[in-house]
């Protein structure tokens, strides 16, 4: 048995990529970056982490406080993921570095500031995200989640919903999530602003994970008994086989800028150890970005490895209204029962065969 992970974002239309505030990180078992597609090896006591953060687009400097939050999210033990105090500390302690970081963007602007940047920085970067932890049980996997705000976890059985969250209803989507803030944190609201779940997946399952756009349009065609959860499955499968095919022809890999990979991992038991990390959607644009342990990466993309699969089935939604323009980010946990290791057709290259 297997989990394979792969994903894909996209830009509001008429942006560059550089300005997209979506970003998504995944990581196996923790530890060092994967260089291109490459992993190093995995033990049979893996574990998975993946995170979407969506930046409000209007706050100071949201690409680099989502890159930053997906990662920090992906660091953390899984059982912190179900802990929403432990979590919470955790999202403090990152939002610590971000005054000095924002001070350090104003000076080296070399600019006055515009007539909106001033409030913007009063209140710093904020994001929304959604993020989960698997960890192999006997028979299956147990999968642990935390967000804040409106990025989502849909756990899938074919085009069949079990789980859907933090939300469940398109309606539910509003214009004033909560936010986890650069400087304020989770503000007045503490811990209670964060948002867990938890459950059980078997082979065939899938976690879908989605910004908000995606996942109101997913929720609606659920409540109008059009179940689109398979052909998610399928747009973001097909995205992680174009970044494979990408970084095998000689593109950048996620360390050197492109945003969407695919990786899969092996497991039965369970544990914790060092093992590898994807950048997804954490290529540097140009503007001046804080540094806080976390920079940026790399060059921008002319075009994003992955991201034709998800705009051949974003666009037609855009063109009929059926999906608000804006950052659009899709990724897919699968657990398979292959039954054997090595390269999958669309999940990636199995981990225990990584160099």
């Amino acid at each position: 048995m297997s989990v394979a992970v792969a994903g894909c974002r996209m830009q509001k239309e008429g942006d560059a990529m550089a300005e997209c505030a979506d970003a998504w990180y995944h990581l196996v078992q923790g530890g060092g970056t994967v260089q291109g597609l490459r992993a190093t090896r995995a033990t049979d006591d893996s574990t998975v982490r993946c995170a979407v953060a969506d930046g409000a687009s209007l706050s100071a400097l949201p690409e680099p406080w989502a890159r930053t939050l997906v990662r920090e999210l992906c660091a953390v033990p899984v059982r912190a993921l179900s802990d929403a105090d432990t979590l919470h500390a955790a999202l403090r302690t990152l939002s610590d570095g971000w005054p000095a970081a924002l001070r350090s963007y104003v000076t080296g602007l070399g600019r006055p500031l515009d007539w909106l940047e001033p409030h913007a920085l009063q209140h710093g970067p904020a994001a929304t995200f959604v993020a989960v932890g698997v960890l192999p049980v006997p028979g299956g996997w147990r999968w642990s989640a935390a967000a804040v705000g409106d990025c989502c976890l849909f756990q899938t059985r074919g085009d069949t919903l079990v789980t859907a969250f933090p939300l469940s209803l398109p309606e539910s989507f509003g214009h004033h999530p909560d936010l986890v803030r650069g400087l304020d944190c989770l503000g007045g609201a503490g811990p209670s602003a964060i948002r867990t779940a938890s459950g059980t997946a078997a082979p065939g399952d899938v976690l879908l994970l989605a910004s908000d756009a995606l996942a109101k349009w997913a929720l609606a065609q659920e409540t109008g008994r059009r179940p689109a959860w398979r052909q998610l499955a399928a747009v973001a499968v097909a995205a992680g086989a174009q970044a494979r095919g990408s970084a095998a022809g000689g593109e950048p890999g996620p360390g050197a800028g492109t945003c969407s990979c695919s990786c899969s991992c092996s497991g039965s038991g369970s544990g914790s150890g060092s093992g590898s990390g994807s950048d997804c959607g954490t290529g540097s644009g140009p503007r001046s970005e804080p540094r806080t342990g976390d920079g940026g990466t790399g060059a921008e993309p002319r075009a994003e490895a992955g991201e034709d699969a998800l705009r051949a089935f974003i666009g037609p939604l855009r063109d009929t209204g059926a999906i608000e323009d804006d950052d659009v980010t899709l990724v897919a946990v699968r657990f398979l029962d292959d039954g054997r290791t090595g390269t999958r057709a669309g999940g990636g290259a199995d981990l225990r065969d990584g160099r």
